[in-house]
């Protein structure tokens, strides 16, 4: 069940597609569906439902919310009733998994009703998940699933589960995965710290390979940040670049590790743009630093990629005069357009999170519901005030501030 109905833009549900095909797989019957589009998905829900009459029904919920405070939803409430209505119309155990778990997996399985939640990988947690249902037992209420994983060399079957066409004539894109979990360890960020483990690069290119096949040319990565690990980015990059597909593609990735090589092979590979990731905590902690700042987008423009800054910043620590040298530097270095938040969304089980439940900051306030213990509902932590935060970008269009638009970053890469 993909219950996704945010449409800026309609994201196609990949999660969705990996599962289905590692069910199928196994001999188990299959039904997806995908609510983004349904005039009245509570009824096509129902329906669905009743006529196919499943032994479990699986939700993937892949945000909370938008994460942005000045174009603020929440999703959570809307979940609760599908899952509501999927119990009422089959009697079904209800699993949920998705990244939007990384907030709290009992606390997100409690919100929404769900018998049992998958934190972390489905594809061969929710196999394991099945076991339960047909021996009649009850389910566990937790699964991890970094402990089941995924099959690095499987090559899933894709579209034939979910209709591309609607998404891709409404600003969406297919997109793939090359790995789960991150090396990084951002403070702020749901993902830092998670398990670590990456796709066969052969079954990846197999994968890009049946999808050119079916029509697609255009993809965006699904993994938090491409270069996690240099060699293994370059690996796959030089079996796809001779493959002979022609891709255009999008991708995230951070400042560190990066070199020539790497871009050179992107570039070789069909990629047209990268979103950068950036926030003051980072930069200012020496995790990385300008120059590392520099040599990336002067050697992506060198090979002819675009590059969109998401830039974060507004940490309790950070001084206006340091932010302002930061975006000065920017104006110097000149990548295609940079996105400004300083509205930044905290969690309960982040590092920040955590941080700031057990010593508020001297300065700064909290913004949205503070009075959700378990931090589902929106709440951001902000001192720099809109107002300021233009009148330092003033007229100069490589700024923006990030949620007082709907547009994504390809897409302004695009124009």
């Amino acid at each position: 069940m993909n219950p996704n109905r945010y449409l800026e833009p309609p994201v196609i549900p990949l999660g969705l597609e990996y599962l289905a095909h590692y069910l199928d797989r196994e001999g188990h019957e299959v039904l997806v569906i995908d609510l983004t589009f349904a005039l009245d998905p509570i009824a096509v829900l129902a329906e669905s439902l009743a006529g196919f009459r499943p032994n479990l029904v699986g939700f993937t919920l892949r945000n909370l919310d938008t994460s942005l405070y000045h174009d603020s939803v929440f999703f959570l409430d809307d979940f609760r009733d599908l899952v509501s209505v999927a119990r009422e119309a089959c009697g079904a155990k209800v699993v949920i998994g998705g990244t939007a778990l990384l907030a709290g997996p009992r606390e997100v399985a409690e919100y929404v009703g769900a018998d049992s939640a998958v934190y972390g990988p489905g594809e061969r947690a929710l196999l394991y998940l099945l076991r339960y249902v047909e021996a009649k037992e009850e389910l566990p209420r937790l699964l991890n699933g970094w402990e089941h994983s995924f099959d690095r060399g499987e090559v899933p079957k894709r579209a034939r589960w979910v209709d591309y066409a609607p998404y891709l004539r409404d600003r969406g894109l297919a997109g793939f995965s090359t790995q789960t979990g991150c090396l990084g360890g951002c403070d702020f960020c749901l993902e830092a710290g998670l398990p670590w483990r990456t796709r066969d690069p052969r079954a990846v290119v197999a994968e890009l390979a049946a999808l050119y096949e079916s029509g697609v040319r255009e993809l965006h990565l699904c993994d938090c940040e491409f270069n996690q690990e240099l060699e293994t980015c370059k690996e796959l990059l030089h079996l796809w670049a001779s493959s002979g597909l022609d891709h255009a593609w999008s991708l995230y990735m951070k400042p560190i590790p990066h070199d020539e090589g790497l871009f050179r092979l992107l570039k070789k590979s069909g990629a047209v743009s990268v979103t950068l990731s950036v926030d003051s905590s980072s930069l200012f902690s020496g995790r990385y630093g300008l120059f590392d700042l520099q040599s990336f987008i002067e050697l992506a423009g060198r090979h002819g990629i675009r590059v969109a800054v998401d830039l974060l910043i507004g940490f309790p620590g950070d001084k206006e005069a340091e932010l302002r040298d930061l975006l000065d530097f920017f104006r110097a270095v000149r990548p295609e357009t940079v996105g400004v938040n300083a509205w930044i969304r905290v969690y309960k089980y982040t590092g920040l999170g955590m941080l700031l439940r057990r010593q508020p900051p001297r300065s700064g306030t909290f913004l949205g519901c503070r009075e959700d213990p378990d931090m589902l509902r929106p709440l951001y932590y902000n001192w720099l005030k809109l107002e300021k935060l233009q009148e330092w970008i003033g007229d100069d269009p490589l700024f923006r501030v990030e949620g007082l638009e709907r547009r994504s970053n390809y897409e302004r890469l695009r124009d």
